[in-house]
């Protein structure tokens, strides 16, 4: 399970960073506007964010129980 996070991370990184430039020129070429090609490549930026809290959220993480000494207050 380890693994996955660094591979995760890498591959949101990659995206958050190519994504939206693509989205930016490509749109760019389509519209000839700076304004819309701006808006959708914000918009793509927060939704690779959107994705990535999603995949964090939805990970499984093994919780390990705490032994409690006798005689010992946890507050």
């Amino acid at each position: 399970m380890a693994v996955d996070i660094p591979k995760k991370l890498i591959i949101f990184t990659a995206l958050m960073v190519f994504a939206p430039l693509v989205t930016f020129f490509v749109t760019q070429y389509i519209t000839q506007s700076a304004i819309i090609s701006g808006g959708l490549a914000a918009a793509i930026a927060n939704v690779v964010l959107i994705g990535y809290i999603v995949v964090a959220f939805n990970e499984d993480v093994k919780v390990e129980p705490i032994d409690n000494k006798e005689g010992e207050k946890l507050d």
